[in-house]
This record gives C-alpha cells, sequence and structure tokens, in this order.
C-alpha cells in the first residue's frame, strides 16, 4: 500500500516533469506544501526528503529547496529490482532456462555473506537468461538451504525466481547490495551467450536480503556488453557509488 507521503512525492515529481515546478527555481515552502496537500509538517517533510534522496531537490539547511534536476523516467537504481522486474518494467518480455543446479559445500562467502550454518549445503544454479527470446546474461545464484529447497522444484523455465519465491512462499525480496565491473567473458559464458572467450562482459555481483536483512541469494550476473547501462543520479547529499573490486562487497 502507497503512503500518503509517497503519493505527494509522485505528484511533485510530475509536476517537476510538466515544468510547472523548474529545474533551478525554488519550491513553495515546506508549510505551503503541507497546507496544500492538507498534511501533518512531518509527512510533507518525508515527501521532499524522498526527492532530496533522489537528487530531484536540494538540501541545503535553511534554505529554500530547489529543484536540481528532472526526474528519473528508470526505476533508481537505489530500488529493489530483479531481472524479470526490470524487463518488465521496460515493457520486454524475460525468459530464460536453468542449465545446472546442485547442491554445493558452503564456501567461506556463503558462511560470511549469505550466513550459512556450519555443515550446511547451499543450492547452486547457473542459467541463462533472455529478453524477447535473446539471450543476453548468464546467471550463477548460491541460495542457502531454506531458500534453495524452494527453488529446486521450480519449473526450470520460470520467468521470475523473484516473484515465484513471494508468491508462492511468502519470501520478498526487498533490498540487495550490488557491484558491477568489467570482466573477459570465460568459456562456459561463449557457450550459452553470443559472443566468444575473451570478449567483454559487464559482472553484476549481487548480495539480496528479505526486510528483516536475512540473505536470500548471492549471485553472479554476466550481460553481453551492448544489453545494459546504467544510470546513477548523486548529490552533495547523496552518492550511491563506491569504489571497490570485483571480489569484494564495500559494505563487507
Amino acid at each position: 500500500m502507497t503512503t500518503r507521503y509517497e503519493q505527494i512525492a509522485r505528484e511533485l515529481r510530475e509536476e517537476i516533469r510538466s515544468q510547472k515546478l523548474r529545474v533551478g527555481e525554488p519550491i513553495p515552502s515546506e508549510n505551503a506544501l503541507a497546507d496544500r496537500f492538507d498534511v501533518a509538517p512531518g509527512t510533507m517533510r518525508q515527501a521532499l526528503n524522498v526527492l532530496v534522496d533522489e537528487g530531484i531537490l536540494s538540501s541545503k539547511r535553511g534554505a529554500r529547496k530547489v529543484v536540481m534536476r528532472m526526474p528519473a523516467r528508470f526505476p533508481e537504481i537505489s530500488k529493489f529490482r530483479s531481472f524479470a522486474q526490470w524487463a518488465y518494467s521496460r515493457g520486454r518480455t524475460p525468459g530464460g532456462h536453468v542449465i545446472s543446479q546442485e547442491w554445493a559445500e558452503q564456501t567461506e562467502q556463503d558462511t560470511e555473506l549469505l550466513r550459512v550454518p556450519p555443515g550446511e549445503q547451499v543450492l547452486t544454479v547457473l542459467r541463462v537468461r533472455t529478453i524477447d527470446g535473446s539471450p543476453i546474461m548468464l546467471e550463477r545464484t548460491r541460495y542457502p538451504a531454506w531458500v534453495g529447497t524452494k527453488v529446486e522444484p521450480m519449473d526450470p523455465t520460470c520467468p521470475s525466481v523473484t516473484n515465484e519465491l513471494a508468491s508462492r512462499h511468502n519470501v520478498h525480496f526487498f533490498a540487495a547490495d550490488n557491484v558491477f565491473s568489467a570482466a573477459k567473458a570465460g568459456e562456459v559464458d561463449a557457450r550459452w551467450l553470443p559472443l566468444d572467450a575473451g570478449d567483454p562482459v559487464l559482472v553484476h555481483r549481487r548480495l539480496s536480503r528479505d526486510a528483516k536483512g536475512t540473505p536470500l541469494e548471492m549471485s553472479e550476473d554476466r550481460y553481453i556488453a551492448d544489453a545494459l547501462s546504467l544510470a546513477v543520479p548523486t548529490s552533495g547529499k547523496n552518492n550511491t557509488l563506491s569504489w571497490t573490486t570485483l571480489n569484494r562487497f564495500p559494505w563487507d
């Protein structure tokens, strides 16, 4: 259910897109907006903070907020989207199939990041992903056992494991740590994607969690070079970018 402050933030975004509120100009005061939307000052402040966090409004203390830029027309990178959810949001058709899946002994990363108990195995899945029938990504995912036992019996052509876990098992993905980097395709990548070994790929490493912070999956996705671009807004108050290396999450 959408909260009142989220509804207000959405209305203000649309007013900025339509240039009723113009880039480079101050918006009405917090009190004036609270009166206009008939909400408490605290609710209005929450709505404005959403736009500040997105880099749309300035955040200088003691000054009227100014429109810094037009709102993004794509989902913000800070909002959780699975591969299938991203594809659906763009009006595309996601697909794919499982190449292999097996239970494996846990690694140090599984113990540390997935919080796998000692002696417990993880489910490893290799899956090729498609958009409108064309393969664009190879996905290597590791699940803790309590999630893996739900993933293992799924249809190997299931378009969205994330949606299936939510609808059938009440397991909801809420947040993820993401690392993007460039790399060279390996032999396995070349076998399943339309590229040659050594070609450039975009690597997306992801650690996903539920709303309580419980790890749900750890994945490395390899995209063909022309499949995906990233748009990340930054501002003086908020910067979602962190510099790191391929094999390390900056939040470890």
